[in-house]
């Protein structure tokens, strides 16, 4: 038979977990933004990322690479904007993941008697916690999604930028696109005798 307070502990601890996993896959797109920026690929473009040991110093170096390689202004203003709404996220899943919760069985707010997960220190919780902290988890779960799913268009949409340094090695899937593409090139090229003039 479940302990008292058991079935309310898990629905809340699965809660934190969606929004911690949630905010990993933003984590993990922002690396593939930063690939895609660079055309550096696994390890080396993992090592170069989370040589910044905060979530927040990984956003700042996306951006500096951004400029660096002289990503086109509206681009540049996208995924800012992406950066933005991830920061304004960060604030609630901290919430989530560093709050220390705990099981009462006595409700002081309402005065109801039952099982119920509340902030567990006595001290006053941070501010930004809402009193249906379960419903602005949720939020910012769905928020997180919509996130990551603007990301992935954003690498979709983004083309190459063109890197000062020339041509750096790009992901295996996009040398392998960048090879067809100059293959189909050649195919429609009309061919000439090295002349200036059109072979037989």
């Amino acid at each position: 038979m479940a302990a008292l307070g058991e079935k309310e502990w898990r629905e809340h601890a699965a809660l934190v977990g969606a929004v911690t996993l949630a905010w990993n896959r933003n984590v993990h797109q922002m690396l593939q933004v930063f690939g895609h920026l660079t055309g550096l690929e696994s390890p080396l473009a993992d090592a170069i990322f989370f040589s910044h040991q905060s979530d927040k110093g990984q956003r700042h170096l996306v951006l500096q690479a951004a400029q660096a390689v002289g990503l086109a202004e509206p681009h540049v203003k996208a995924l800012k904007k992406l950066v933005e709404r991830l920061d304004k996220a960060a604030s609630g899943r901290n919430l989530a993941a560093h709050t220390i919760f705990g099981v009462t069985l006595f409700d002081a707010a309402s005065g109801a008697w039952g099982p119920k997960v509340v902030p567990a220190l006595m001290t006053p919780p941070d501010k930004r916690l809402e009193a249906d902290f379960t419903a602005q988890f949720r939020r910012v779960e769905g928020q997180l999604k919509a996130i990551h799913d603007d990301l992935a268009a954003w690498i979709r949409e983004t083309p190459f930028p063109d890197r000062p340094w020339g041509h750096p090695p790009f992901p295996k899937l996009y040398r392998e696109q960048i090879a067809a593409q100059a293959e189909a090139a050649k195919l429609r090229a009309p061919e000439t005798d090295g002349y200036g003039g059109f072979g037989a």
